[in-house]
C-alpha cells in the first residue's frame, strides 16, 4: 500500500490517471473509497488525479492525539505533494475537504493553480447557521427527491456500508470534528488569488447553499455553480454534471 511519511503521519494516498495533477481532498470523517470509482475514471481520463486519506481517516496512521486544525491538515496535503515530487496541482476539496482547500490556497499559493470548493464553507462569523446533523446519513446526504427512488437508496447504502468501515473513529473522529467547528477563513478569503470554481446543491442540509454564496462573493473572481436538486453528496448522485464542471473549468 503506497504511504507517504509527512511529518508525525503517514498518510495512505492512491494515484490514478495521468496528465496535470489533481489532489482530492476529502471531508470530514470520510476516506478516499467514498468518491467513487466512476468519478474519479472520469477525471483519470484527462488529469494524474491524486487521493488520499486525511489523518485520522481510512489508512493514514498518526502518532499524535493532539488536537489540529485545518491549517494543519493543509500542511499535510503540501507535504504529501513533496513527498511525491509536485511542485503544482489543481486542489478540489470536499465540505471539510473545502475548508483544508481554503487554507491550502491562502498558506500555499505557489503550490496551486486552479482550486475547486464543494459544498464547503467558510466558518466563523461569515457562515450561515449550520443545522443540527443527526440522523440517518443517507438522509443527510441525499435530497427526498432522490431517496425517493428505490433504486437510489439501495446503491448508496451498499456504497457506503462497504466505504463506513474506513471512516473516522473515536477520537480520532472527535479531533477531525475539532478541526472543523474551528476552521475560520472570514476574514482572508480575499487573498485567495487562485481561478476558483464553487459547487454546491441547492438541497444541502448540512452545508446550506447560501454558505458558497458566500464565498463567491468573497473570493474574487470566484464561479459559483449550484446543483439542482443536489444534497451534500451530490458529488455522488450527480455524478456526470460535476465531472462535467470540473472538466470544463480545469482545461
Amino acid at each position: 500500500m503506497p504511504k507517504a511519511q509527512v511529518g508525525d503521519i503517514s498518510i495512505y494516498y492512491e494515484v490514478k490517471g495521468s496528465g496535470y495533477p489533481l489532489l482530492m481532498i476529502m471531508g470530514l470523517s470520510f476516506s478516499l473509497l467514498d468518491w467513487e470509482d466512476v468519478f474519479i475514471d472520469e477525471l483519470a481520463k484527462n488529469y494524474q488525479v491524486i487521493l488520499f486519506d486525511n489523518r485520522d481517516s481510512g489508512r493514514t496512521k498518526s502518532q499524535s492525539i493532539d488536537n489540529y486544525t485545518t491549517t494543519d491538515m493543509a500542511n499535510d496535503a503540501a507535504g504529501l505533494l513533496n513527498a511525491l515530487g509536485i511542485a503544482q496541482a489543481h486542489v478540489f476539496g470536499v465540505s471539510m475537504g473545502g475548508m483544508i482547500a481554503q487554507q491550502f490556497a491562502l498558506k500555499y499559493a505557489t503550490k496551486l493553480n486552479k482550486l475547486i470548493l464543494a459544498c464547503t464553507m467558510a466558518g466563523g462569523h461569515c457562515s450561515d447557521f449550520i443545522p443540527d446533523n443527526q440522523g440517518n446519513l443517507l438522509e443527510l446526504l441525499f435530497p427526498t427527491s432522490y431517496l425517493a427512488i428505490s433504486h437510489n437508496w439501495e446503491k448508496a447504502e451498499v456504497f457506503f456500508r462497504k466505504t463506513s468501515h474506513y471512516h473516522s473513529q473515536e477520537d480520532g473522529l472527535t479531533r477531525q470534528i475539532q478541526a472543523h467547528t474551528t476552521h475560520d477563513t472570514c476574514n482572508l478569503l480575499q487573498d485567495i488569488k487562485a481561478s476558483t470554481l464553487i459547487i454546491t446543491g441547492d438541497s444541502d442540509v448540512v452545508i446550506p447553499a447560501s454558505n458558497s454564496i458566500i464565498l463567491n462573493n468573497r473570493i474574487s473572481g470566484s464561479q459559483l455553480k449550484i446543483i439542482k436538486q443536489g444534497g451534500h453528496g451530490f458529488i455522488y448522485s450527480h455524478t456526470a454534471e460535476v465531472a462535467k464542471l470540473l472538466t470544463e473549468f480545469l482545461a
